[in-house]
């Protein structure tokens, strides 16, 4: 069967839970076939216990069916882990690739999750950054953030150091 064009509906808001619309459907719907149900059945207590076991079961129904805020991603299957070799390689790659970070003082090590970051990096927005982008690794448990900001270089001309000001990576 073909959807008719209707600038009417087009128009009109949808009413739904999610865009403030009743959000008390779902209840009055489950009690109305409860009391359907219930009106075939004889005697009170029958009928209450009943009622309340269309109840569980439709809530039960409800939470299975119900979509996650972020669908499954991230959950795996129950005891996996990630190994300490397999992480270390996905922080050395995330390090990599982050255009706001320069890895190349920085050492990596991982034990049973755990990352530590050693080294130097140019300032303090890059070490923060350092550690933000080896959190976003999948398997990392915590990051323990032992990187030094690089002293700046002494006997230098305030020429020079303006001049390099000019060149020195900023993170924001």
């Amino acid at each position: 069967m073909a959807r008719t064009y209707n600038p009417r509906a087009m128009n009109e808001p949808r009413r739904t839970a999610a865009r403030g619309g009743d959000e008390g459907w779902y209840d009055r719907w489950i009690s109305s076939i409860a009391d359907d149900v219930a009106s075939s059945i004889r005697g009170e207590d029958e009928r209450e216990m009943r009622i309340e076991d269309l109840r569980d079961s439709f809530n039960r129904m409800r939470r299975r069916l119900a979509p996650r805020p972020f669908g499954y991603r991230g959950r795996g299957p129950r005891g996996y882990v990630r190994s300490d070799e397999r992480i270390q390689e996905e922080v050395c790659e995330f390090l990599t690739i982050d255009p706001y970070v320069d890895a190349t003082e920085i050492e990596i090590s991982v034990a049973e999750g755990v990352v530590t970051l050693t080294g130097t990096v140019e300032n303090r927005a890059e070490k923060r950054l350092a550690e933000d982008c080896v959190d976003t690794v999948p398997g990392v448990r915590d990051v323990n953030n032992n990187l030094r900001i690089r002293e700046p270089a002494r006997g230098r001309s305030d020429a020079d150091e303006s001049q390099d000001m000019v060149h020195r990576r900023t993170a924001i």
